[in-house]
């Protein structure tokens, strides 16, 4: 059947004179003269004239269309309702289709900066989620390709506003830009998990979690990033995770490239003695998750203000102003459970390797992405934490203290780091006994093939007036594509402080 292309208006707006069925006002349809079967009829026609019958065709001739459209509304209600449901049908196949392509599409490609690069996984990670020397630098510096970030973008940003605009501020509003396509990722996880003294000792948590992830720039040195956690633990809903907003090299006029940035929102904080986020274990790391008597302080993601920088390549700091009780729930008006705001300071300084800036990476012209091998470094840092928290159950706060060192050697395939973090505790039970506390781990990660990394770790935490708690925590990652996983650990308690684990976990991000 031939569909020639008509106006839809002129399908309605045709005379009383030509067809009595349906009278009209001023070229419109006079509300409520047709049926709602007619009109939907005639709403599909607009698109899916192709999939109806030839007796729902409309002649190309509007002087005819009038007769044709009466002849369509005299049609017994049977037969305009089965066009409908037969065009309904085909609507929600052509969706599926073009969802299923979709999702076929983005399972094949790898996350949002791989997206915009048009690079792989590899170029960033040992094995995901941790970051090499590449990929560190990468982040330290706003999501920006050290140097020389224009150059290697292959998916071009939507400009917001001509660069014209920025010769007239303050006079005109400074342009910005947004990801020339959706800028989300999705990481998904499958967990089977065996269990010493659960009553339930083998389990297939499928899913364990699914996250996803939105990140990129919103001009030169301005970036974002946000990760929901849609499934957690298998079927709770973990709510919003990070969501942040980074201002880089401010005032860079008078100050040194790198040396003043900040991060506004829901983050976790640098003086974390090693990254909950970034960590190649399923089991976190015991050194930042323990908690003191009554006390739910522990280091994790905060809702606050941080300022970070880096001078000569080398040195860096962090000092930051967090609520302190991470990110729970709002109550009686306020996220935080106390008037108090928890600080922190890190210094570190690195030897060897690549500088903390990545400066020189994009120096050299290059048709792709540098290549960083592995280097010989090492890296320490000195961290301090003051924090208030209110008490679980109690009318009361408990201040405390936290102060620590961290180290971080890269030698070749070998990477060995750890922390070593004490502090001092008021009244973390409600009846103002003191507390001293030791948190201690180092973990070596060796990567045996560039697909293939053990793991080792011994984790403890020895908290006065209770327990010493500890782990040990090995496993090997395996990557099976660029960005498929396969994790195979287990956890011993050698005190007695937990059960003893297995674990493998599937994940993959797309």
């Amino acid at each position: 059947m031939a569909i020639h292309p008509f106006n839809p208006e002129n399908a309605l707006a045709f005379s009383a004179k030509r067809n009595p069925l349906i009278k009209t006002f001023r070229g419109r349809l006079w509300p409520n003269t047709a049926s709602n079967l007619a009109v939907q009829i005639l709403t599909y026609l607009k698109e899916y004239a192709l999939f109806c019958s030839p007796i729902f065709s409309l002649p190309p001739d509007r002087n005819l269309q009038g007769h044709a459209l009466a002849q369509i509304l005299r049609l017994p209600r049977k037969i305009k309702t089965k066009c409908i449901f037969q065009v309904k049908a085909i609507s929600v196949i052509v969706f599926s289709t073009l969802l299923l392509l979709l999702f076929n599409a983005n399972s094949e490609a790898v996350p949002a900066f791989a997206r915009k690069y048009k690079t792989s996984c590899m170029t960033c990670h040992i094995v995901f989620p941790k970051l090499n020397t590449f990929g560190e630098a990468f982040r330290r510096n706003g999501y920006q390709i050290p140097d020389a970030d224009e150059r290697y973008v292959k998916e071009k940003p939507v400009s917001l506003g001509a660069e014209a605009w920025k010769e007239v501020w303050p006079g005109g509003v400074w342009p910005g830009e947004i990801a020339g396509s959706a800028p989300f990722s999705l990481v998904a996880n499958s967990l089977y998990r065996y269990d010493s003294d659960s009553r339930v000792k083998h389990d297939f948590t499928f899913p364990d979690e699914i996250e996803i992830l939105s990140a990129g720039t919103l001009g030169e040195d301005i970036s974002f990033l946000g990760s929901i956690a849609l499934i957690e633990d298998g079927n709770n809903f973990g709510g919003v995770e990070r969501l942040f907003l980074r201002f880089d090299n401010l005032f860079d006029h008078g100050l040194p490239k790198h040396f003043l940035n900040l991060t506004i929102g829901q983050f976790e904080p640098s003086v974390t003695p090693s990254s909950n986020r970034r960590r190649l274990t399923h089991t976190p790391y015991l050194s930042n998750t323990f908690e003191v008597g009554k006390n739910n302080f522990h280091f994790s993601d905060q809702r606050g203000i941080e300022i970070d920088g880096m001078a000569k390549s080398r040195l860096s700091y962090a000092l930051g102003v967090v609520n302190g009780n991470g990110t729970g729930k709002m109550d009686s008006g306020s996220l935080d459970n106390n008037s108090t705001k928890d600080v922190y300071l890190k210094v570190g300084y690195k030897f060897g390797g690549l500088g903390l800036d990545g400066l020189g990476i994009g120096t050299e012209e290059r048709a792709g992405l540098p290549e960083i091998g592995l280097e010989k470094s090492i890296s320490v840092s000195a961290l301090g934490y003051y924090g208030e928290n209110r008490i679980s159950g109690f009318n009361t706060d408990d201040q405390f203290y936290r102060y620590g060192l961290a180290f971080d050697i890269n030698y070749d395939s070998i990477n060995l780091f750890g922390a070593i973090v004490q502090g001092k505790h008021d009244n973390p039970r409600g009846d103002f006994m003191k507390t001293l506390v030791t948190s201690y781990f180092s973990e070596a990660d060796i990567i045996l093939y560039p697909w293939l990394v053990g793991i080792l770790r011994y984790d403890a935490a020895d908290i006065e007036h209770e327990n010493k708690r500890d782990e040990v925590v090995m496993g090997i990652v395996a990557l099976i594509r660029t960005n498929i996983k396969l994790t195979i650990e287990g956890v011993l308690h050698t005190t007695g402080g937990g059960s003893d684990k297995g674990l493998i976990k599937l994940a993959f991000a797309l």
